[in-house]
């Protein structure tokens, strides 16, 4: 997702509603993913103190990986899926299976996004959409105004200044409202960046430190892509003692 570089123009782009949606699907599935992932972790630590119910402990493992699966696939809101990448199990037999499963960095780094972090990006959420919303009520006032009126009573008045209750005031509300909406749409945007930012750095597979090195091994050399010159000998006139000279250079040949 890119957004446009002018505050003007941003409430009228799709930015502010993309991140919008990524910020309160994560309200609905991160609250729910939460609740699994804190599950299937409770079972997987008391079903690894027993052996009668190892198969148990892989199946939580598997419930993660599922959790952050759909995580990584709720990016195609904001921008591409983030990638992945587990560890094989490279040895026969269930013990080698939970030990690969169970000690796989990208389960932990899984667990600590799904569950750890999960009080933190929410209410980043809430008060990123909080900010968003609010201008869009006041901008939208002036279409609902009577049923502020109907209600009666202090509701009708923001302060002791402005009532709301009438046209007029509806009005100035809107027009304060439409002033502040590009900034709160750059606060949302921002926000959901935010949390994209960080679901990226921890579901993500970690960079290789040999990532760069390997790039350059496996492109071919400089030699191979420049042809070399193919040198022509010109020879002189051979001196009295049989040896010819290159021209321009004073080599012998």
């Amino acid at each position: 997702m890119r957004a446009p570089d002018s505050l003007a123009r941003l409430p009228l782009s799709a930015a502010p509603w993309l991140a919008s949606g990524y910020l309160v699907s994560y309200l609905v599935a991160g609250s729910a993913l939460f609740a699994v992932a804190t599950a299937a972790l409770l079972v997987g630590m008391v079903a690894s103190q027993l052996t009668v119910t190892v198969p148990l402990l892989i199946v939580s493992v598997w419930v993660i990986r599922g959790c952050a699966q759909v995580e990584r696939g709720r990016a195609r809101l904001m921008d591409k899926p983030i990638p992945y990448a587990y560890q094989d199990v490279t040895e026969p037999g269930l013990p080698a299976h939970i030990k690969a499963r169970c000690a796989d960095p990208a389960i932990v780094r899984d667990c600590a996004y799904l569950i750890l972090l999960f009080p933190l990006l929410l209410l980043l959420d809430l008060l990123a959409l909080a900010v968003w919303l609010v201008p869009l009520a006041g901008l939208t006032l002036p279409l609902w105004y009577e049923s502020v009126a109907a209600s009666g009573g202090t509701a009708g008045r923001i302060g002791t200044v402005v009532p709301v209750d009438t046209l007029p005031g509806a009005l100035v509300v809107a027009a304060v409202a439409a002033a502040l909406l590009p900034v709160a749409a750059r606060a949302v945007v921002s926000a959901a960046q935010l949390h994209l930012t960080v679901a990226r750095a921890v579901l993500r597979p970690p960079a290789d430190p040999l990532e760069q090195v390997k790039g350059v091994l496996a492109r071919p050399g400089p030699l191979a892509l420049v042809p070399s010159p193919t040198r022509t000998r010109t020879s002189t006139a051979s001196t009295p003692d049989r040896e010819s000279h290159e021209s321009h250079t004073g080599r012998l040949g």
